[in-house]
């Protein structure tokens, strides 16, 4: 059962690796940073399917990587920003499907890449993953730029 129905809006606003959020440019947007890692927090109410977009609107920006990560500990424990190996967990599996558009945008094992080429972006559907806490973890490669990520679930 993962966690869905966001109150208010549907965009969701980042924190760096050090769990400050970042401000908004407008309308959900955000720019990342070369060189850095940003975590977008998912959740709300139980639902059991959870659909996440992330649309690159910077052509030249570099994505290492973007993964969907699940953990089951306390927030106490395990803040949203840990990078500690074990406690937030990759959701990457091998016949995960996620849909990608864009020149140089790709997904393999359900982790987004995107090789600076175009504008684009990413959509992946979870159901029922059971975890307490999930999160799209982007690593900005090279070259940063603005992003957008909104969430939606679905009971």
């Amino acid at each position: 059962m993962g966690r869905s129905g966001r109150t208010g809006t549907r965009y969701i606003t980042p924190i760096d690796s050090g769990g400050v959020p970042l401000t908004e440019q407008g309308k959900g947007k955000y720019a990342l940073t070369a060189g850095a890692t940003y975590h977008y927090m998912l959740g709300g109410d139980d639902g059991p399917f959870q659909s996440v977009q992330l649309t690159g609107l910077t052509a030249a920006a570099v994505l290492t990587s973007a993964t969907i990560m699940d953990t089951n500990h306390m927030p106490l424990e395990v803040v949203d920003s840990d990078a500690t190996a074990g406690n937030w967990i990759p959701e990457a599996p091998a016949a995960g499907y996620v849909a990608t558009t864009g020149t140089g945008w790709s997904a393999t094992n359900s982790v987004v890449a995107s090789a600076g080429s175009a504008v684009g972006g990413a959509m992946w559907h979870i159901a029922e993953t059971g975890a307490n806490r999930t999160r799209l973890t982007v690593v900005v490669g090279g070259t940063g730029g603005t992003f957008v990520v909104s969430a939606w679930g679905k009971m």
